[in-house]
């Protein structure tokens, strides 16, 4: 195994100076341990990132910096403070990392990062790709060279760094939050989802990998042959077999820049695509993106930003009451939401459905609640604040709170926190169900 170490190592295809990023922990240890061993042709500079996120992180520093002075190497750090951060903690620490990386490459003249994910990494990173779901969403995990980030560890377990550290008598630091399963999603995968199912199977990590590499080759067939179907599709959709329709729709949203797409939505395409007593027809999108059929053409595009009337600035700048209007037949994405008026009652399973009285005048309208908006009762108001409260809807689901209302503005109901409907006295309770519903699905991303 060792051997096997330091042919990898040799074997790497490095230019002459390099940047390692080492944590201080097992398999950063290890990797800046077999570059100085395996490749003194290559000047290697370390570099690390204390995010102040642990009382022990000036401590990892000082770790780092020591490994790498007793090795004669140059260190770098960068320190930033994200202790007061309560959301999106990884990903921005993900991106001061990459741009700290980014800087030192241009300045020092380096020509890669070498990274020391391993093997256990590479399963978690695949599960929280499935998990996470999205048309767009690679399932493939990471590869072993992407740009100028180099990763020659993929192929060895965490067990076979630990391996090789006690044979090298080296010390590390110990991250005792990666044990918790509760501080990250991440960690959950690390310490529940995949020591049960290599309880199943011992072998379940290298079967998701080999699965995972599996489905690479195959996206790579199934885009090779959606761009030869691309000319004819544009042309007439109906002279390609119904099976690929989807491949070369989502080939025609990346090269239209949209990558924000949910499955449900090019199932949506799709439907009204097979809608031959409809010729013609249009779906929004997200960011302000639509698709447009017109008779046997199809094609997505973007609106100008001044003209959208998509949800995300409406999600966005809710605080401001932007507002959505709701044409017949036409889907509207809200992040997690989707909804729409439409002539039929819907026989989607999972789709809610608000039937709607009859000879309702004018296009309804939807737009994203205020805490002090106030809610016409059968006598008196309310504010949407006291109504959540009052009828028991949880605090984190509060803020997806919408008004409906009709087109002199009157407010006809309350989509409480995505959970019900409450009518306000501007409900015609004396109108009987149209034809017409407000139909919606929570999506899962």
């Amino acid at each position: 195994m060792f051997e096997t170490i330091q042919e990898t190592i040799e074997n790497l295809a490095l230019p002459k100076r390099v940047l390692v990023a080492c944590s201080g922990g097992l398999d950063s240890t290890v990797l800046v341990d077999a570059l100085c061993r395996y490749r003194s042709d290559v000047s290697v500079s370390v570099v690390h990132v204390d995010y102040c996120l642990r009382e022990e992180s000036r401590g990892d520093a000082d770790f780092v910096q020591d490994f790498a002075e007793e090795r004669g190497l140059p260190f770098y750090k960068k320190v930033a403070d994200l202790s007061q951060e309560k959301q999106g903690v990884e990903e921005k620490a993900r991106l001061i990392r990459f741009d700290f990386f980014e800087g030192l490459l241009k300045e020092l003249g380096a020509g890669v990062v070498i990274l020391a994910q391993h093997q256990d990494d590479q399963a978690e990173t695949i599960l929280m790709q499935i998990v996470r779901g999205g048309v767009f969403q690679r399932k493939f995990g990471m590869n072993q060279q992407s740009g100028h980030y180099l990763r020659p560890f993929l192929n060895f377990k965490k067990a076979d760094l630990a391996e090789y550290a006690r044979e090298h008598q080296l010390t590390w630091r110990e991250d005792v939050t990666n044990q918790d399963p509760d501080y990250t999603k991440r960690n959950q995968i690390r310490n529940i989802v995949l020591p049960a199912l290599n309880e199943v199977n011992g072998r379940a990590q290298e079967h998701i990998i080999q699965l995972a590499e599996q489905l690479s080759r195959e996206e790579l067939l199934i885009e090779g042959q959606a761009k030869r179907y691309l000319e004819p599709f544009y042309k007439n959709y109906n002279d390609v077999p119904r099976l690929w329709w989807f491949p070369c729709l989502k080939l025609i949203a990346t090269r239209a820049g949209l990558y924000n797409l949910k499955e449900s939505q090019i199932q949506d395409v799709v439907d009204l695509m097979r809608q031959t007593s409809k010729p013609n027809g249009r779906i929004t999108l997200s960011d302000g993106y639509y698709f447009e059929k017109s008779y046997q053409t199809v094609d997505i595009f973007r609106e100008n930003p001044n003209d959208v009337k998509s949800s995300k600035k409406l999600l966005k700048d809710g605080q401001k009451s932007d507002i959505l209007v709701l044409e017949l037949d036409q889907w509207y994405f809200l992040t997690d939401l989707r909804v729409r008026v439409q002539s039929n009652r819907p026989s989607e399973p999972d789709t809610g459905c608000l039937p709607l009285p009859d000879n309702l005048d004018g296009r309804l309208e939807l737009v994203l609640a205020k805490s002090r908006d106030r809610i016409p009762l059968s006598s008196g108001h309310k504010t949407v604040r006291r109504l959540l409260i009052d009828e028991k809807i949880p605090a984190e689901e509060r803020a997806k709170t919408y008004l409906l209302l009709d087109q002199e503005k009157n407010v006809l109901a309350v989509f409480l926190g995505q959970k019900q409907w409450y009518f306000t006295r501007n409900w015609p309770k004396d109108r009987p169900s149209g034809k017409q519903c407000l139909v919606w699905r929570i999506e899962e991303n």
